[in-house]
């Protein structure tokens, strides 16, 4: 309602002000050619030409403003009366109405820096319009007793002119400084920047020279004496009057074309003004100074003044149009060369980055020095839809936003509004902004205006380059938003070479890594083979060992026997039994080595039965006792007699006893002690027997009754498989017994095991 009342208010205003000065203007232009209130064609009326810029600046209903000027002069003539008036009112009325109508349909400009919009206000504003209103003028006069029939051609040529020329002078200069838009300055020296904007582009003081010398000549010539001679003088007095008229008349022409060519079209606007009122003043000075001032000789004067002026008027205004536009050309030019520049020297930068951060800091720098901004931005939109600022150049007076991220996933928005229009422009987002978020957006950084080109990436939207000024409102140029477009192409190429540098550099690291991991691959296997070879030679050194043991104790009987004179030796049963004793453990070791191989090991097969656990110990004491002697082994038997029998295989139970007494003595170095020990846990017959030795490791140890390995890949002084440990681990468990082990090293080890007493 408010809103509809202010409209109101304004349009009778704007109705009321065009009605009053067309009025006073009118009452004006009469009395300064001494019409006053004769109802007589004046060739000098202003009201037309400030009529029609008004309407042209305010539009709306102001026409009805110059139809009630028009009513109210027209009443205030003599002998004219409310119908005669209407006419007239209605005569003036059609012929502004007319003269927008096509001056709007021919596409007019009302800053006059094209020849065509000049050329178009001189044929429809200067010469239809007012042949309209001339014939209806004319004719109403006619009818009304006011012309009289021999006049109607002379009344009809004086309104055309006076119209004509009106509209030739007041109209460009009301509407093209009129029609500017005024922004009200935060300090003197953004009104002294604005001022020297404003006058002719800067050219302040050529105008102030060009002001002092029209003045000057004018004054010269007025008071010159040719200037004040009589009507009726005669011969060279005469004929020097005859000369100083001309000149007084047309001698603001070459100040109009000075104007035209230097001072540009607002100059040249001011200056026709100013001229006009010079010739048609110092016309009237020169006649009134000789008494010819009456209404009829000044109109007869001033008519060949309004021909020249209508001529000086156009002509001026179509030069200054037409310097406009080579100016406007050379400006779109050297905008162009210099946005080519630009976008070079900035594709340039951004593109010799393929690191992606820097391509978008370098964007945004570039951007704002050239276009001046308070702040330019780059926001990128993740997989979530939320955006975030990447890259930022803002002035030291405004909130920095870089890392700023919305609060909610805004890209559909986004999508939307670049859906409707692909370069978002806003000039004043005060006026112009409806998107409730975008507008409170603008609100939390003092946004005034903005321009956001979109960024894309493999066909969707990667980001947006945002252009923000946050002092005032900015009319944004063409030429910048186009730049701004050219430059986001590069954009999106710099991204995609840095996105591409990224994937190449993940595909150089990968292979890299696999290239590293391959060699590692490669010197472990080489380290496999060195540790094959090494675990070969140890293999047949174990072999070796293992073997040679039970063909050392065969070697000893037999040399033994060799040592007899007598061609013919007869063997005892222990002899015997020895031999045979240390051929089936070659044939035993030799049958594990096998087994080791093969994916089921074939089970020991025992025979349990009671027996003397230390009648078994004597008998294997005995056995190994060349073996005891030769490595000086200390023997301490703690074996007692009263020992409960316990239920175990006589053969399997004493191949345990030689492996674990022999294993004893070969990986310990000569005169260490062993000491067999035994005593009854429950049901069961728990058998220790230790040594003072080197000890083993506590790996050795988890491992020494398991299938058989190379202790010698560990320890060259341990060698051998662990055939008969792996031998003994099956025979105790055959038994539903116990064996463990229990060393350090260097402080010698305790190998027990436990059977069921029988």
């Amino acid at each position: 309602m408010w809103l509809k009342q202010s409209k109101l208010v304004s349009s009778l205003f704007a109705i009321a002000l065009i009605a009053i000065v067309y009025f006073v203007s009118a009452k004006l232009a009469f009395t300064f050619v001494q019409l006053d209130a004769t109802a007589q064609a004046s060739v000098l009326y202003p009201p037309i030409g400030i009529a029609l810029a008004g309407v042209i600046l305010l539009e709306r209903f102001s026409w009805i403003g110059v139809f009630i000027g028009a009513v109210l002069f027209g009443r205030s003539l003599d002998n004219v009366t409310w119908l005669t008036a209407i006419v007239a009112g209605l005569g003036s009325t059609l012929e502004v109405l007319v003269a927008i109508g096509l001056l709007k349909r021919v596409g007019f400009c009302r800053s006059l820096r094209r020849v065509r919009d000049v050329l178009a206000l001189a044929t429809i504003g200067a010469v239809l319009a007012p042949s309209l209103n001339a014939s209806i003028s004319t004719v109403n006069g006619y009818l009304s007793g006011i012309v009289p029939s021999v006049d109607l051609v002379g009344n009809w040529i004086v309104i055309w002119l006076g119209d004509a020329v009106s509209i030739l002078v007041l109209t460009p200069a009301i509407v093209v400084w009129g029609g500017r838009s005024i922004r009200i300055p935060n300090s003197w020296n953004g009104l002294l920047r604005q001022v020297k904007q404003a006058l002719f582009r800067q050219r302040v003081v050529e105008f102030v020279v060009w002001l002092g010398l029209i003045v000057m000549f004018s004054w010269m010539i007025l008071n010159s004496p040719f200037a004040y001679l009589p009507a009726s003088a005669t011969g060279t007095m005469a004929t020097l009057r005859g000369a100083v008229t001309p000149i007084l008349q047309y001698s603001p022409f070459l100040f109009i074309v000075w104007a035209a060519l230097r001072l540009g079209q607002r100059g040249t606007v001011i200056c026709l003004l100013i001229a006009s009122f010079v010739s048609i003043w110092g016309v009237s000075q020169n006649y009134r100074y000789f008494g010819e001032s009456n209404s009829e000789t000044l109109q007869n004067a001033l008519f060949q003044v309004q021909i020249f002026i209508g001529v000086m008027a156009t002509i001026a205004l179509v030069l200054a149009a037409a310097i406009a536009e080579r100016h406007r050309v050379e400006l779109l030019l050297r905008r162009r060369i210099e946005q080519d520049q630009f976008l070079a020297e900035s594709t340039l930068r951004i593109r010799r980055s393929l690191d992606v951060k820097e391509v978008l800091d370098t964007t945004v720098a570039e951007v704002r020095a050239f276009l001046n901004a308070d702040r330019v931005y780059i926001s990128v939109f993740d997989e979530q839809g939320f955006t975030e600022s990447v890259a930022e150049s803002v002035a030291p007076q405004w909130s920095p936003m870089l890392g700023t991220r919305s609060p909610r996933p805004i890209l559909p928005d986004i999508q939307e509004i670049f859906a409707q229009t692909p370069i978002r422009v806003n000039p004043d987002s005060e006026k112009f902004e409806t998107n409730e978020f975008l507008r409170i957006y603008y609100q939390m950084y003092q946004i005034k205006a903005s321009i956001g080109i979109p960024i894309y990436q493999d066909g969707r939207l990667y980001g947006v380059l945002n252009v923000n000024q946050c002092g005032a409102p900015r009319e944004w140029r063409s030429f910048e938003v186009e730049l701004l477009e050219r430059l986001a192409t590069q954009v999106e190429l710099a991204l995609q070479q840095g996105r591409l540098y990224e994937k190449v550099q993940g595909f150089a690291a990968d292979l890299e890594s696999q290239v590293e991991d391959r060699t590692a691959e490669l010197q472990q296997r080489m380290l496999e083979l060195q540790s094959l070879n090494q675990v070969k030679d140890t293999l047949v050194h174990a072999v070796t060992h293992d073997l040679r043991t039970p063909v050392i104790g065969m070697l000893m009987v037999l040399k033994r026997l060799q040592s007899k004179a007598e061609d013919t030796i007869s063997l005892s049963r222990s002899t015997l039994d020895r031999i045979v004793d240390s051929s089936n453990r070659q044939l035993e070791l030799i049958s594990s080595l096998l087994e080791d191989y093969s994916h089921e090991p074939q089970k020991v097969v025992v025979s349990p039965q009671p027996i003397s656990y230390s009648e078994i110990v004597d008998r294997t004491l005995a056995d190994l006792e060349p073996l005891l002697s030769q490595n000086r082994i200390e023997l301490i038997n703690e074996i007692p007699n009263d020992l409960p029998m316990i239920s175990a295989d006589p053969t399997q139970f004493r191949r345990v006893l030689d492996n674990l007494i022999t294993n004893a003595i070969k990986h310990n170095p000569p005169e260490i002690t062993l000491t067999l020990q035994a005593e009854e846990v429950g049901a069961e017959v728990k058998c220790t027997i230790a040594d003072n030795g080197v000890g083993i490791s506590p790996d050795q140890c988890n491992q020494l009754f398991k299938k058989p390995y190379l202790r010698g890949s560990q320890n060259q002084h341990r060698t051998g498989l662990g055939l008969g440990l792996f031998l003994c681990d099956q025979i105790i468990a055959a038994h539903r017994g116990q064996i463990g082990v229990s060393s350090r090293l260097n402080q010698g080890t305790q190998i027990w095991f436990r059977l069921p007493i029988a």
